[in-house]
């Protein structure tokens, strides 16, 4: 899935309604959370993709593999 449309299934309220009726899980909001916190600290700070998963498990008290796995779930 790419980002443009999870960012549309997001804006018309898809994903929460398939959360509330148990169709998919927290994840798919926390994955999203990740991936744009990173490419926000791509953009912003021109830091590498590495130092900024390294950064983003600290901030979500995640593992590094936690963090590239959201990157790669919105990335084709």
């Amino acid at each position: 899935m790419n980002i443009e449309l999870a960012n549309t299934l997001f804006d018309n309220g898809i994903f929460s309604a398939m959360y509330k009726a148990g169709f998919i899980t927290d994840k798919i909001f926390n994955y999203r959370e990740m991936y744009l916190w990173v490419h926000a600290q791509l953009k912003t700070r021109s830091i590498t993709k590495h130092q900024a998963v390294l950064e983003a498990a600290a901030k979500f008290n995640r593992d590094e593999r936690t963090i590239w796995r959201a990157l790669n779930c919105f990335e084709e």
